[in-house]
């Protein structure tokens, strides 16, 4: 079926879209691109954050600032979740969407799945839960209730199938997205950058508990650094516009106002130009690892969080690099290893090792052939939108 066909009587195709945090936000925003610059007569709507309204998805509940991870740290969230999920439903009955597209966050979606059933709404879910991972008893419910799943990774294809679900891997979309621009002293200038300068990164994530659990020791390591290495620069890319005062804050009582520029454009630019890395655990790991820059990766959640996580994980690593490549390429520091003097430690044998760096740098280069080829965006978005048109057909024929 071609995607730019319209379905019977003439009525656009109508995809509700779900996310329930930043990354979620992020990849949805775009996805809905590549929808509408397939089909620009659909309409778009949902919940989601700030990327996703700037992609052109009519939100209708704000949702990607409640991205949590673990029992204890989601209970914080417990009360506007239920909210976000009650407005959604009054979207739902009012708005009958052709077909739903449910983006990454399992803490959120899973609500929103059990939603669709009720209404008997089918729905795609595009970044699926990781039970590669961890917990694949998830997998069962999961395929038993998307019309398709379309996951990120090729090792969740045959767990989902397993448990019946009809899988299709497109690849994953940050080949399609990291992608630095040529000219980085330009970028470098006009951020107030010196192009000259060696410049470290850090990222602390995407998530409120995550700032406040990592960035601390974040910041007093780069300060540490700087010390004894005058002559760097830092940087600190901004996940979402909803953190800047937090994260603004935190730098403040670092006393490193004057030392740490935060970024809001050309990030993959600025850090592909970057020696090392700070981060939290997540996504920027495997943005981190196809730009090939070396990065020291940090995690802290509560014990009993992290108990509970020991039991269900089914890798011994937390950074996507050291998953895929199932070997301890970037160092990882989870839990009490996670303090200023251990993220000191590792951060300066990089910049000061180039043949420890150098050798990660080799390593990164294996990721992008393990991900797929270019263009999964467009390929999950045209089978996004036929599976739209021949739904509405099929719902509008009755």
């Amino acid at each position: 079926m071609d995607v730019r066909t319209h379905v019977a009587n003439g009525q656009p195709l109508k995809i509700l879209m779900t996310a329930g945090e930043v990354s979620g936000d992020r990849q949805a925003a775009h996805l809905a691109r590549t929808l509408l610059r397939l089909n620009n007569s659909i309409q778009l709507y949902g919940c989601g954050g700030n990327e996703m309204h700037s992609a052109g998805v009519d939100i209708r509940t704000q949702t990607a600032q409640l991205g949590c991870i673990g029992l204890q740290e989601s209970a914080r969230f417990a009360r506007p979740l239920k909210s976000a999920i009650q407005e959604l439903s009054k979207v739902v009955r009012s708005e009958r969407p052709d077909l739903a597209v449910l983006v990454d966050s399992e803490h959120f979606n899973r609500p929103v799945a059990r939603l669709l059933v009720e209404q008997q709404i089918p729905f795609i879910y595009y970044f699926p839960p990781q039970v590669w991972l961890w917990g694949r008893w998830r997998a069962k419910a999961v395929a038993k209730r998307s019309k398709m799943i379309i996951p990120a990774f090729s090792a969740e294809v045959d767990i989902y199938r397993e448990k019946g679900g009809r899988v299709e891997w497109c690849g994953h979309p940050l080949l399609d997205l990291v992608k630095p621009e040529k000219d980085h002293q330009k970028i470098f200038m006009q951020a107030g950058l010196d192009p000259q300068r060696p410049t470290v990164a850090i990222l602390p994530g995407s998530r409120l508990q995550e700032l406040d659990e990592l960035a601390p020791s974040m910041l007093a390591a780069a300060r540490q650094i700087k010390q004894r290495h005058p002559k760097l620069q830092f940087i600190l890319p901004l996940a979402a516009p909803h953190l800047l005062s937090q994260i603004q804050k935190q730098i403040a009582e670092a006393q490193m106002t004057q030392e740490i520029r935060i970024i809001q454009q050309h990030v993959y630019t600025c850090l592909s130009r970057c020696e090392v890395i700070m981060l939290s655990s997540g996504t920027a790991t495997l943005e981190a690892g196809l730009l090939g820059v070396p990065m020291v990766v940090g995690y802290r959640v509560t014990p009993l969080t992290f108990f509970v996580a020991r039991r269900v994980v089914n890798t011994r690593f937390i950074a996507m690099p050291n998953i895929l490549l199932n070997e301890g390429i970037v160092p990882e520091l989870i839990q009490k290893e996670f303090t200023i003097q251990h993220l000191m430690a590792e951060t300066l044998d990089i910049l000061e090792n180039k043949t420890r760096s150098n050798w990660i740098r080799n390593h990164l280069r294996k990721i992008p052939p393990l991900l797929g080829t270019e263009g999964s965006i467009a390929r999950a978005a045209t089978l996004i939108l036929n599976e739209a048109a021949s739904t509405a057909a099929l719902m509008r024929a009755h």
